[in-house]
């Protein structure tokens, strides 16, 4: 199973994250959508991909994010969506702003919070992608009920946690360090219930694409 996580269109060079034996409890049963990384079955799903840039762009759309320029660039960071819903009785807490990425040699990718991002990118180009907004937690699925005036039922800060409870599903997009071509293995560490920590270990492969 494979996910893409960065390229570079000038020399069509594609770099995926690969796992190359699902991981964890009762992975190896969840059917998983192309370019998608399984982290946990049903009944607690946990799954991650890498977004395209028209998904984003299409996410502050749909938040009504504006900006003072035109030109909105995205952070040179490794942006990471993570999917999630809770089917059993009592609620799953889970804080994905504390997962990481570290190299064998004990370098870490971590989460890049709200004061750094803002420190780091000061340009117009850059507001069109809020981090409260872009990056927060959203809970899109009730049970069988779907939002009817917007895409979410409810959106918490992106470090708040949550307790998803029975029935919700959502998903939250977190900022990473940006993660180098030239790294080739990394452990992905990420929280599974409460304070506990699983990892899942990650090859990078990059191929030159058509």
């Amino acid at each position: 199973m494979s996910v893409l996580l960065l390229s570079c269109a000038e020399n069509r060079l594609h770099t995926y994250m690969v796992v190359e034996k699902a991981q964890g409890r009762g992975t190896d049963k969840f059917a998983a959508k192309k370019g998608e990384i399984p982290l946990s079955a049903q009944p607690l799903k946990l799954s991650m991909h890498a977004p395209e840039g028209d998904d984003l762009e299409n996410l502050a759309d749909d938040l009504k994010l504006s900006a003072a320029s035109k030109y909105h660039r995205l952070p040179a960071l490794t942006i990471l969506r993570f999917d999630f819903e809770n089917r059993t009785a009592l609620p799953w807490k889970i804080d994905l702003s504390k997962a990481y990425f570290a190299e064998p040699g004990g370098k870490k990718y971590a989460v890049v919070g709200t004061k750094a991002y803002a420190e780091r990118y000061t340009s117009v180009a850059y507001e069109h992608f809020k981090y409260d907004a872009m990056y927060a937690i959203y809970i899109t699925r009730r049970g069988a009920d779907q939002p009817k005036d917007t895409f979410f039922f409810d959106q918490k800060k992106p470090d708040a946690g949550l307790a998803l409870a029975r029935g919700e599903a959502g998903f939250q997009i977190l900022p990473f360090e940006f993660i180098p071509a030239g790294v080739d293995e990394l452990v992905f560490f990420y929280p599974g219930d409460g304070e506990k920590m699983r990892q899942v270990k990650i090859r990078l492969t990059t191929e030159r694409g058509q």
